[in-house]
């Protein structure tokens, strides 16, 4: 699948900003009366080089007054606008627009709003999706569409990029180097396949694949990593059959059988789409899905038939032990693209912080993470420890106000800094630290003096 774990807690985060709708040139302009904004396929392209023109845009003393930047408050609401940066630079290459309409930030996270728009043709439709993009400086990133203008066929988008160091005052380049779109849903597809038959044969032949000599392309679920564990994971031997699957024509099932009482399910990609991807599930008599532990497992194979790196396969392998194959069918939901579009879109710019934040230490423990600091700006908390931590687990973070309120904070971000665990936990709304009285993490309070 395209998204890992991270990227799907990053994208729920996001969702989580408010949208409300305004009157944008009023609201800006009342706005800024109060106070100032604060402180990463199938079309061709021509032949040729593709020449990217990057250009900067002169932006007025009022914010409003910029026709791309104030388009942006019935997105993401008066109270994130004040703290938004212009950017206004745009870039075009393949005949496709890119902006980068404005940014905001602090200490180690930056989050960007840019616009893509096809200025020639129809690549560019609600179902875009940023593929290959990067923010220098960051690792962890995500890019979320937030708008689509059916009119003018804009696509605006939401960028966040973390694990930054000291990006205040900082110049930083975004670039994008590919895209998809034209998206194509095939969902609750019916594999026909009689798993009673499967019980029947009992074990089916296989191969070994070595994750420890890095055979495998990568993998997830629960199971996967119980199996990986293990250093040597058993899959179908590849290719023993061919069951194609209605409506889809860039997939199919090449094996199927039972391993140590485990389903394994093998299906091999044939299409030349970069991100199809898919999803085999097991349902009951009545449909419902069946949930249990499941892994699904990325490799190829080589001429000999041996395991080797790669993504032409996935082996999804369900634990089965404690159900009846006999009541259940095997269905799947797959996903292909139209378009996968390939240019040269960059920005360089200057990126100021929201400005102000507090920071205390603390001790704290959270399964095996020892947290001992918290830092809070106007963007949002970050928890700082050592120690591992289960990416599944959740720490709960509110933000108590001095007026007796308190803000539920999104899912936390895990990640890496310098041989440090960190969990970033963005804000629905911007949080006024002068009025901030504590942190309340797993139930303990932290105050700042």
């Amino acid at each position: 699948m395209k998204y890992d774990y991270d990227e799907r807690i990053i994208k729920s985060a996001l969702n989580s900003i408010q949208t409300p709708e305004y009157d944008i040139v009023s609201e800006v302009e009342k706005g800024i009366q109060k106070r100032s904004p604060a402180w990463n396929f199938k079309r061709y392209a021509s032949v040729g080089l593709a020449v990217c023109l990057c250009f900067i845009l002169t932006i007025g003393a009022m914010a409003a007054t910029i026709p791309r930047f104030k388009n942006l408050l019935p997105m993401v609401g008066s109270d994130f606008m004040l703290l938004l940066q212009p950017i206004e630079i745009a870039c075009e290459d393949n005949g496709i627009k890119m902006e980068v309409v404005g940014a905001m930030n602090d200490d180690e996270m930056a989050v960007i709003y840019i616009t893509m728009q096809d200025l020639v043709g129809d690549r560019i439709d609600k179902t875009l999706d940023i593929y290959n993009y990067r923010l220098a400086g960051t690792h962890i990133a995500t890019c979320q569409m937030v708008h689509f203008d059916e009119t003018t066929k804009t696509a605006t988008l939401r960028m966040q990029a973390n694990g930054g160091k000291k990006l205040n005052g900082k110049k930083v380049r975004f670039q994008i180097d590919s895209f998809l779109s034209n998206l194509l849903e095939f969902d609750n597809i019916e594999t026909d396949i009689d798993l009673s038959d499967i019980k029947k044969t009992g074990n089916s032949q296989t191969i070994p694949l070595d994750t420890k000599a890095g055979f495998s392309g990568g993998g997830g679920g629960g199971l996967f990593e119980k199996l990986q564990s293990q250093g040597e994971i058993r899959i179908l031997a590849p290719d023993q059959k061919q069951i194609t699957l209605p409506q889809i024509d860039f997939a199919y099932i090449s094996n199927v059988g039972l391993v140590d009482g485990r389903l394994h399910v093998q299906t091999k990609w044939i299409g030349d789409g970069i991100d199809d991807h898919g999803d085999i599930y097991l349902v009951d008599s009545e449909g419902n899905a069946i949930y249990t532990d499941v892994a699904n497992i990325y490799f190829g194979i080589d001429k000999s038939g041996r395991s080797k790196y790669g993504r032409d396969y996935i082996e999804y392998i369900f634990d089965v032990s404690n159900l009846d194959l006999d009541d259940l069918r095997l269905m799947g939901n797959f996903v292909s693209h139209g378009n996968y579009i390939k240019g040269n879109w960059k920005a360089t710019f200057k990126i100021q912080s929201v400005g102000g934040e507090l920071q205390t230490n603390c001790d704290i423990k959270c399964d095996t993470l020892n947290i001992n600091n918290v830092k809070v700006s106007p963007l949002g908390v970050t928890l700082a420890g050592r120690g591992g931590f289960n990416k599944s687990a959740t720490v709960p973070v509110s933000v108590k106000m001095a007026d007796g309120s308190t803000r539920e904070m999104g899912p936390g971000i895990c990640y890496s800094d310098s041989g440090k665990t960190k969990l970033k936990y963005i804000s629905a709304l911007p949080l006024d630290i002068s009025k901030i009285e504590s942190i309340v993490i797993n139930g303990t309070g932290i105050n700042f003096n």
